[in-house]
């Protein structure tokens, strides 16, 4: 038994790299793992920065506060009603006669 725990030291030993053995084969793993994590965090910002628009859209007309707008609350912050229900109805992708955060998402062009 001790005889193949050193043999495997050898050769491990063998075919180690001085930049491993010294600790710093590490290097472009940590260099790919701040990369990724920059990465989300850029898509954290811009994903806050969309719902955060969305919030300031919906502030004053979603009077019931549940989140998606009405027709009724949609068009109260028109100034063309007649327009306002038209870009309601082409937004309102589900019919349901809602639109929801994320169809006015796309309303925002966002």
């Amino acid at each position: 038994m001790k005889a193949i725990a050193i043999a495997l030291v050898a050769i491990l030993a063998v075919f180690a790299t001085p930049a491993e053995a010294k600790g710093g084969g590490n290097k472009r793993a940590n260099e790919q793992a701040k990369k990724k994590e920059a990465e989300k965090k850029k898509e954290r910002e811009e994903r806050e920065a969309r719902r955060d628009k969305i919030e300031a859209f919906m502030k004053d007309r979603d009077g019931n506060k549940d989140g998606s707008l009405t027709k009724d609350e949609f068009i109260s912050g028109e100034t063309d009603k007649t327009e306002g229900g038209k870009k309601f109805d082409e937004y309102n992708k589900n019919k349901d006669r809602y639109l929801s955060k994320s169809e006015i998402q796309n309303l925002l062009g966002l």
